[in-house]
């Protein structure tokens, strides 16, 4: 196999990080060892951890134990040591042991040692309460509390997964502490604001500036004309290409692009990259435009790059004139395997004036599509492959969305973009580091042409946890009818996520929180942690109602006359709000909250246990119950009312029969089973088969039948819901938004 196939594959580096280490024969000689030697076992299935994992066995075994790294590679391929501490303990233990005594070594590494996130979460809240009062008193600024903290926790849960445990503990920092930005603002309100100043290069988040090219310098004269333009103001632009659906990765894109030029006092453009055609529409313009606003921005200008065309048919035709293109009338594929062999086309060294001919023809419709093409002439020679004399404009013979049927040639992306960076005066080019490798390009043509460059920032792209980002990925998804929709509530399209009930507040939260770094895209966020953003959220603004998802009927004996009482919409803040319940004999209670014979670990209600019930002066005792003789589902409790002072085991929500109105409740669960499905080659296959469970019959309080679309309650002990599209005046449908606690449908009762 090629080498770098399999340091990309198995060992896990991103094709970037793989090139350079193959230029380290001894160290590649190393991980092809390891990686070769995991392949052969067949319970091995390549994963992010399992790449750590072989390639610190690789680089980090000392020589002393040299002779156990084939017993090392065998424990991960197996699947025995599954994290750090785990190999680092495996480690310790051959070091003082000369023979292994496998049970011994099993029992010393933590295999099979189960440690949830249930647990982790649990030790967390103990720790963390129990010294508020300190994390307090320290803050965000000091430098150690979250290693303290995380350190505490890993005494508790040696073989816990540490990024849960460091999310878990800063999730929960966040609870006590708010978020970090609030705590920095705070401490320097009375330092002068730093604005950033092209000049003096006084820009924030400066890890993000790439590499220093020749090419990307600008001369004293394109920086005074720029400057004459921006005033020194910092320019960027948010550049969606319209031919689908944003998702929660161009949020942060949007955030970054947006916030970056209004904290400097700049200017933000919204500029639709509309250079194809084929994919694009007026529908994607205009949801576009409509998810911008949704995530609170106000762009300076909108502008189209299809706008600039005639500027771009120029500048091409001086690229040509100064021998730096020409017109190549190869077919795609053949072109594209010279640019791979690096052998240069036969129309390579045409004239200037025969390439200005044959381009006017491309422009008046002389060739048909495929068969002509205008290309770069940079170096074929070049060990980037995008600057092997790429593409800048194809035919094309459709209509554009935004410009009609003007044109029938189109450039390319590589034309365009650096461009109309210049054209429109961007002092910071913000992407993401999967362009990395076009910088040498981007830069070569702005310069072959005299324009003035942007600065160029690169910066890791969104991935989280249970979420696939590929729009390609997500294509198939709607097209093969595996969701609903481009706007389904599993999907991380913002059309999708707003659907399901979250809000843009807790999107923007999120992305602040992950903020921005050249770490790598192969990072991957957890899902908890916007999770943890929408529970914050939605616990301020979203109304607390009794609601009963899955209802079981109970008669309680002795109440007379049915009774009003008032309830607090927001029980920690009474004066935001009340409503009314009935208290009757005829309720309903959650069928899970019911068990036939009890165990000491349920707090719900059994034959011959008393239990509370949501806000009533009261208790409750079940005194039996009925079932159905065909199916042996339970249909019915009789209960009594128990006045006594002794505190209940548990506390159940409930909803009388007056009160009651049915609707139809969507549970939502991830799409994916797996953490990171993109790395599954048959990815369609960790489909989560319980991603949706729709049940009918569900009881709301029937006030909320004036709830409108995207209204948003908190249903208490079960969840956060939201409002769906699909509800009418006579029936209304809930989407859970997320569950109240993490990893679990309902708190204990």
């Amino acid at each position: 196999a090629n080498p770098k196939s399999v340091i990309i594959d198995i060992i896990g580096l991103s094709a970037q990080k793989a090139e350079e280490t193959l230029r380290n024969q001894a160290l590649t000689a190393k991980l092809l060892n390891v990686a070769n030697s995991a392949k052969s076992f067949p319970q091995f299935t390549p994963s992010t951890s399992s790449g750590k994992l072989l390639y610190s066995i690789a680089t980090s075994v000392p020589e002393s134990i040299d002779t156990f790294k084939p017993f090392l590679i065998e424990q991960v391929a197996i699947n025995n040591i599954k994290s750090a501490p785990q190999l680092e303990a495996a480690i310790e233990y051959l070091k003082k042991n000369k023979k292994v005594e496998q049970e011994e070594f099993l029992r010393f590494c933590g295999v099979g040692v189960e440690v949830t996130t249930e647990q982790i979460q649990a030790t967390v809240n103990e720790i963390l309460d129990n010294d508020a009062e300190t994390i307090r008193k320290l803050g965000w600024e000091n430098k150690g509390l979250v290693g303290n903290l995380i350190g505490k926790v890993k005494q508790v849960h040696k073989w816990g997964n540490p990024n849960t445990i460091k999310e878990l503990v800063e999730a929960k920092l966040l609870t006590i502490l708010g978020p970090k930005v609030e705590g920095e603002a705070q401490k320097s309100k009375k330092k002068e604001k730093v604005v950033l100043v092209e000049e003096t290069k006084k820009e924030k988040l400066s890890t993000c500036i790439g590499r220093e090219l020749k090419s990307a310098q600008n001369t004293e004269e394109q920086m005074k004309k720029h400057l004459a333009f921006t005033g020194g103001k910092v320019m960027t632009r948010f550049p969606p290409e319209p031919n689908g659906y944003l998702h929660i990765g161009h949020a942060k894109a949007m955030r970054f692009s947006f916030t970056m030029a209004a904290e400097n006092g700049g200017h933000c453009y919204l500029r639709f990259d509309d250079t194809n055609p084929e994919k694009e529409t007026g529908e994607f313009i205009e949801n576009i435009k409509r998810n911008v606003a949704w995530l609170g921005y106000t762009p300076w200008k909108i502008t189209h790059a299809s706008e600039y065309f005639p500027e771009m048919y120029e500048l091409a035709l001086e690229l040509i004139r100064r021998g730096k293109a020409y017109v190549d009338e190869q077919p795609w594929a053949l072109i594209k395997e010279q640019r791979f062999n690096q052998v240069d086309s036969p129309y390579r060294n045409t004239s200037p004036e025969v390439n200005l001919e044959k381009f006017d023809k491309m422009k008046r419709g002389y060739y048909a599509e495929g068969e002509a093409c205008l290309r770069m002439k940079i170096d074929m020679q070049h060990p980037n492959p995008c600057m092997r004399d790429p593409v800048a404009y194809r035919i094309k013979y459709l209509p554009h969305p935004h410009v009609g049927d003007k044109w029938c040639v189109y450039p390319t992306y590589d034309m365009e973009h650096c461009i109309v960076d210049s054209i429109e005066n961007i002092t910071h080019s913000l992407c993401t580091l999967e362009f990395e490798i076009r910088r040498d390009s981007y830069y070569w043509l702005v310069e072959a042409l005299d324009l003035y460059k942007a600065s160029v920032w690169e910066y890791s792209r969104l991935n989280i946890t249970h979420v696939m980002m590929s729009k390609r990925k997500l294509q198939a998804l709607v097209e093969g009818k595996l969701v609903k929709g481009w706007d389904d509530p599993r999907l991380p399209t913002l059309n999708g996520l707003k659907r399901r009930g979250y809000t843009s507040e807790a999107i923007n939260e999120f992305v602040d929180l992950v903020g921005v770094t050249r770490r790598g895209n192969e990072n991957i966020i957890s899902i908890k942690l916007l999770e943890h953003c929408i529970r914050k959220d939605l616990n301020e603004r979203a109304p607390r109602t009794l609601a009963v998802i899955e209802p079981l009927s109970v008669t309680i004996a002795g109440l007379t006359s049915p009774q009003t009482i008032s309830v607090p919409r927001f029980p920690q803040n009474p004066e935001k709000g009340s409503y009314d319940v009935t208290i009757t004999s005829n309720i309903f209670i959650e069928r899970s909250d019911f068990h036939e014979v009890d165990d000491a670990s349920f707090f719900g209600l059994a034959p011959g246990k008393t239990v509370g019930l949501k806000y009533l002066p009261f208790k409750i005792r079940c005194i039996r119950f009925e079932k159905d003789n065909r199916t042996g589902v339970v249909t019915r409790l009789d209960c009594e009312v128990v006045n006594d002072e002794v505190k209940p085991k548990g506390v159940l929500h409930w909803i009388s029969y007056e009160d009651s109105a049915p609707c139809e409740v969507r549970l939502y669960d991830y799409l994916f089973l797996s953490e990171n499905p993109a790395a599954i080659k048959d990815w369609q296959s960790d489909l989560n088969p319980n991603s949706l469970q729709s049940i009918e019959g569900a009881l709301i309080n029937k006030d909320l039948l004036s709830a409108q679309h995207e209204d948003k309650f908190q249903f208490e002990r079960v969840g956060y819901f939201s409002v769906d599209y699909d509800s009418t005046n006579e029936k209304k449908v809930f989407n859970r938004v997320v569950t109240l606690l993490e990893g679990k449908k309902k708190p204990k009762a």
